[in-house]
């Protein structure tokens, strides 16, 4: 622990990744064993940045130790693993394999191991006659159970600032991980992943990682936490245990938080808010119920009737459900978007219409002729005369906002909406 070592900048990387990865070898690092490795890392000369490509080199899973240096460097390595291995009380079982590989690969034999063990015995008691109380920072006496100035337990207050190396990402529900940070949302981040169902909390190249789980239908109880995480860039979301983008995921929390601050709640999905209507249920389907809207030209013309002299508009239902599904991919999880709902109301949407001047449907007008596209002729009469106006036709319109309301009130009643809900979705203001 005394001699400085002279070794290379990769050399000071694989010398303190032995000791990290041994200290990580029963699974968590202690706040003594964290100092110690510190110690050690300026007692070799390396810096920061060394010491944390260590860490993250010692994370790998197959990693495996590797004598680095001169002989003695080699010994002073031992020693110094031993040491962290000590620093905090026996060696643990899950460590003893890593130091006797060690130890064998430089021919140390059991009987001198014996001797270091009991040089780094004496050396941590010369060095911790006397600590720190975890609690209130008192300096009291080693052998102390409880601290005199605070009354807290020793043990128990170490325990608590003991770091697991890893955690396993839950299989089921929304996970969230993300990294310690100096933002402004982190503290009140961390407060918000205490309160999840599962959390747990490791340390990963020296920085503390946090995780964070919900039930997917619990998934709005996650909204802080992702208000929190906003600017922060050490971040991951896991859906079932498979890392997914942040925004397929949480896509809608913006919205939803803008829904739950509406004034009226129940009819934003929907669209009175802002005098428009979305039979859907949910704004970011972008397909509203306007005569703009492209989704009534998902469809083809066909002649129907005696002699196929009437024209129809059959609606490709297939398509604009697509069209839904890709739209609200990044909403998916909400909870306030029913896809039942979705299916109740492309049921209740007719198959087919046939688009005239004076129905509730009529043909939109193109400017040219386009793919699919139909020539329309109608003769009107007026003062005496009668004139024949021609244009190009490729879907076809509502005629009033009426068509869809009824359409949407079918739907929310066969999904079980109540009578007074359903009365506050459709108060149209537009």
């Amino acid at each position: 622990m005394e001699d400085a070592v002279a070794l290379t900048y990769v050399e000071k990387i694989i010398y303190l990744a032995n000791i990290v990865s041994v200290a990580r070898a029963d699974g968590n690092i202690s706040p003594k064993e964290i100092d110690a490795i510190e110690k050690i890392q300026k007692t070799i000369g390396a810096r920061k940045t060394e010491l944390n490509k260590a860490y993250k080199v010692a994370e790998s899973q197959d990693y495996e130790i590797n004598p680095v240096g001169h002989w003695s460097d080699k010994i002073h390595n031992l020693e110094d693993v031993i040491y962290v291995s000590m620093v905090d009380g026996l060696i643990d079982d899950k460590e003893k394999p890593s130091i006797l590989k060690f130890a064998k690969q430089i021919n140390i034999k059991q009987e001198q191991i014996k001797y270091i063990v009991a040089d780094v015995k004496n050396e941590i008691s010369s060095l911790t006659s006397k600590t720190i109380c975890p609690n209130c920072k008192s300096v009291i006496k080693n052998i102390a159970k409880f601290c005199p100035e605070c009354g807290a337990s020793i043990q128990e207050e170490l325990e608590k600032k003991i770091i697991n190396v890893s955690y396993d990402i839950p299989k089921s529900g929304i996970s969230i991980e993300f990294a310690e940070s100096t933002a402004a949302g982190f503290a009140h981040a961390v407060q918000e992943q205490q309160k999840a169902p599962f959390n747990a909390t490791c340390l990963k190249g020296q920085k503390t990682w946090y995780l964070a789980t919900w039930p997917k239908e619990e998934i709005l109880q996650v909204i802080k936490l992702v208000e929190n995480l906003s600017v922060m860039h050490n971040r991951k979301a896991y859906v079932d245990g498979v890392e997914s983008r942040w925004e397929d995921v949480f896509g809608f929390s913006w919205c939803a938080g803008e829904r739950n601050s509406a004034q009226r709640p129940l009819e934003y999905c929907f669209g009175p808010d802002e005098k428009r209507l979305n039979i859907w249920g949910c704004k970011q389907a972008r397909m509203e119920w306007t005569e703009w809207s492209e989704w009534f030209g998902y469809g083809s013309f066909k002649n129907t009737g005696v002699m196929n002299k009437r024209v129809g508009f059959v609606f490709d239902k297939k398509r604009i459900r697509h069209e839904l599904e890709t739209n609200l991919f990044k909403c998916r999880f909400c909870p306030y978007l029913r896809f039942d709902l979705i299916d109740a109301v492309l049921k209740e949407l007719p198959d087919e219409v046939t688009p005239t001047d004076k129905g509730p449907w009529v043909y939109k007008r193109d400017y040219n002729n386009s793919p699919g596209s139909i020539k329309v002729k109608v003769k009107t009469s007026e003062g005496g005369y009668t004139y024949t106006d021609e244009y190009y036709s490729s879907w076809v319109v509502p005629k009033s906002v009426a068509i869809g309301i009824d359409i949407l009130r079918k739907a929310l009643k066969s999904c079980g909406y109540k009578q007074a809900e359903v009365k506050e979705i459709l108060e149209f203001k537009g």
